[in-house]
């Protein structure tokens, strides 16, 4: 920057020193009005220091060029009028304004940009930690609504097996009576451990995005009786790496609002190309969800997660009164095997 800077203000001066020796003769006096712009060129180049120095070089230079073509002294003393002294400071001098105040104005440009990009990213982070919170928070509420029926079960557990046990060494008719209610009792300890009143696992699973999708419906089917299915298909497996996480965790979400608030028949979960794009769509035929729903905080969560990866997430109501969610992800490639 800095040696672009001095070749192009050596440039000037020897366009300057060619110009007004060979056109002196023919132009007289008037020539050195030329000077102006490479006084105004030095200002913008080196600001301040520039317009001063230039300045002051080309009034020995006008005495030396006017000595030389001139005998007359009011001519040659011409050099050092004021007045176009004066006037090439002035127009150099607003030029290097002009320049300085263009820098700083860059400079500061340059300081918002780190500044937003800083709170951006401040906005991210705290976006992922307010998730990151309300899944703790959850996950915490349910565990401990759910304690104290679980204590009771495994109080109820231990006393059917006694109450088995008493009945077994009785050879009591009823005794697999006793068995069966220890068996309907361990599958309700079962069904508490593994799922939280619809609060799933993580769907960051490692491997395919179909083995994470199959992981809920079996969570699904273990609390409810509602048909949930994923239609195959090859796009599943064009999915890249760093977007499966993300549609998994908007499946998720898609699937436990309507559980919660819809009250569906049954749940498809679906792939297809789309105008350019990758679709993925979850469609149950339960009930709309009702603005309050969709105010809170798990749709602008699936919007948010969309966005990471350049998706979108909108949600539906069908003609035929279905409830669609679809995340539409531009430009997805198929990866190699």
């Amino acid at each position: 920057m800095k040696l672009t800077r001095l070749q192009t203000y050596c440039t000037g001066w020897m366009l300057y020193l060619a110009f007004i020796f060979i056109l002196f003769p023919q132009l007289k006096i008037t020539v050195l009005l030329f000077s102006i712009p490479l006084s105004m060129l030095g200002g913008w180049l080196y600001k301040y220091k520039g317009a001063f120095a230039t300045t002051l070089f080309t009034i020995p230079l006008h005495y030396i060029l006017l000595t030389v073509y001139s005998d007359d002294q009011q001519l040659i003393n011409e050099a050092f009028n004021p007045f176009g002294i004066s006037s090439q400071l002035i127009f150099s001098c607003c030029t290097a304004l002009l320049r300085a105040s263009q820098l700083k104005y860059k400079e500061l440009n340059n300081s918002l940009e780190d500044i937003v990009k800083e709170r951006t990213r401040d906005l991210e982070e705290l976006t992922t930690y307010l998730i990151e919170s309300q899944q703790y928070e959850n996950r915490e509420l349910n565990a401990s609504l759910l304690e104290k029926p679980y204590q009771e079960l495994k109080t109820m557990l231990a006393t059917s097996q006694l109450l088995k046990q008493k009945l077994n060494s009785e050879n009591h008719p009823r005794a697999m009576d006793a068995e069966n209610i220890s068996m309907i009792i361990s599958s309700c300890i079962k069904q508490l451990r593994s799922i939280d009143n619809y609060t799933f696992t993580d769907a960051s699973l490692p491997g395919r995005i179909s083995d994470s999708i199959e992981t809920l419906m079996n969570q699904v089917e273990e609390v409810s009786e509602i048909d949930i299915q994923c239609i195959e298909s090859p796009e599943w497996e064009t999915l890249p790496e760093h977007t499966a996480p993300r549609i998994c965790e908007i499946i998720f979400e898609a699937v436990s609002n309507a559980l919660r608030h819809a009250e569906p028949n049954f749940i498809h979960i679906g792939i297809e190309k789309a105008e350019g794009t990758t679709l993925v769509f979850i469609e149950n035929d339960g009930k709309p969800l009702p603005t309050a729903i969709k105010e809170g905080m798990g749709v602008p969560l699936m919007r948010y997660r969309a966005g990471k990866i350049g998706a979108t997430c909108a949600i539906h109501t069908l003609p035929s009164g279905k409830t669609r969610v679809e995340c539409r992800i531009p430009e997805i490639k198929k990866t190699a095997h």
